[in-house]
């Protein structure tokens, strides 16, 4: 949608069509992703089963045709048509049913382990910011569609966007992030899992205070809301700069001693983490122009979200692809090694090139050049698209030799992974 010219840095944000690929990254990518990442590794956390998985498919099924519901509500929003109200709470009401039942779900499960490592406690505040996500955004779709026009909720919408995205960027899906990464990374780095966070969970569980803290003075119309931000922010920043101590030393103690793909398509992704999360808490009290703001936030969503989950996903896919087509075979014949799974030297240069068009997509709009932004999209795509190839390629087993495949080895279906078992996780990563 982007290099297609959807939007561009001298179009208004708050344009429908604008918002139909917020919410399709934010929903569509992000939402799928971190969703399916927690339904994998929350059992890993905790070393118990979740409650239930008989909602997943409902779920998955309800958040994408929401998804598409609420993209066509955007579209007769633009265009006026008269039945966008009821597109709208047809929307809200699959999005929001099907984000707070599995979010329930992930919640129950990880409290009850919520002991067991230290990662958990960042996954339960990111549900947390997940419903709040969800509500402001329930709130804000049936007032912008005409199906409310209650002073007091339209006086919320004008006043709490930046907290819609504020617990949706930096809450939900940065939280997320820090929860699985804090498993993930000790698990393929072959370190030490010492789970030391305090710092990062209490300066975490303080800005997730400040920001419920602004959002309930919101609604009050109090004009504490703009420091309260600021404040928010700087506590942020505590957050990631003690995650990323936490990072590095998780780097220096490893005993893989030659980096995988993945580890070393993440460095780009930690970088740009901390520029713009440095550079947006400096732009609030220097008040630069929105253009800016825009870049930087443009930067942290697809150089540290995207490009940490498509770095990470070119070891995810294999290790589960590995765990379930040789696995059972282990010890009984010979195996491909993980590595042979996935075409690393290509997909380092899909994934190098893509945090190029990042970078230059962030110049881009903060210079406000439209046609510097549209050439950078389309590098995003065209790399993005490279990249999911790949994916579809080690899914497939397209890189592993016929003679490995044979009778009694059974094919991983395409879109379907299995249940990562309890216990073997660490070993199958070695």
């Amino acid at each position: 949608m982007l290099a297609a010219g959807w939007w561009q840095p001298s179009v208004d944000i708050g344009e429908p069509r604008v918002l139909i690929i917020v919410h399709f990254v934010t929903i569509g990518w992000f939402g799928l992703l971190m969703i399916g990442a927690l339904l994998q590794f929350s059992p890993v956390l905790t070393g118990l089963g979740l409650p239930t998985e008989r909602l997943n498919l409902v779920c998955l099924l309800a958040l994408i045709i929401g998804l598409a519901t609420l993209s066509f509500g955007f579209e007769a929003i633009e265009r006026e048509w008269p039945f966008a109200g009821t597109l709208m709470v047809a929307a809200v009401s699959m999005l929001a049913s099907a984000f707070l039942a599995i979010a329930m779900v992930l919640f129950i499960g990880l409290w009850r382990g919520r002991s067991v490592h230290t990662a958990s406690p960042f996954v339960m505040m990111a549900i947390v910011c997940l419903a709040a996500t969800v509500t402001l955004g329930a709130i804000f779709a049936l007032v912008i569609s005409g199906v409310t026009q209650t002073r007091y909720l339209v006086e919320l919408v004008l006043d709490a966007v930046p907290l819609h995205m504020s617990f949706g960027l930096a809450g939900w899906m940065t939280f997320a992030a820090i929860g699985v990464s804090y498993k993930l990374l000790p698990m393929f780095l072959l370190s030490p899992d010492t789970g030391k966070s305090g710092l990062v969970r209490n300066s975490g569980a303080s800005a997730l205070a400040i920001l419920c803290l602004a959002l309930v003075l919101s609604t009050a119309g109090s004009g504490l809301v703009q420091p309260l931000m600021l404040a928010a922010a700087i506590t942020f920043a505590i957050t990631l700069t003690a995650y990323l101590v936490d990072v590095t030393a998780m780097y220096r103690r490893r005993r893989r001693k030659i980096p995988e793909l993945n580890t070393l398509g993440s460095i780009p992704a930690f970088a740009l983490l901390a520029a713009s999360a440095l550079a947006f808490v400096v732009s609030i009290p220097l008040g630069l122009g929105p253009n800016v703001r825009i870049a930087l936030i443009y930067v942290f969503a697809f150089g540290w979200l995207t490009g940490l989950g498509l770095a990470q996903l070119l070891k995810i896919v294999p290790f589960l692809t590995w765990i379930e087509a040789f696995g059972p075979l282990l010890g009984r014949r010979p195996t491909p090694r993980l590595s042979e799974l996935v075409r690393e030297r290509h997909a380092a240069v899909w994934l190098a090139l893509f945090y190029l068009g990042v970078i230059l997509a962030g110049v881009a709009i903060a210079g406000n050049s439209d046609s510097g932004f549209r050439a950078a999209a389309v590098l995003q795509a065209f790399c993005t698209a490279a990249l999911a190839f790949e994916l579809f390629r080690a899914r497939a087993l397209l890189n592993i030799d016929g003679s490995a495949k044979t009778a009694p080895f059974r094919q991983p279906a395409l879109l379907v992974a299995k249940q990562i078992q309890r216990g073997n996780a660490n070993d199958a990563a070695s």
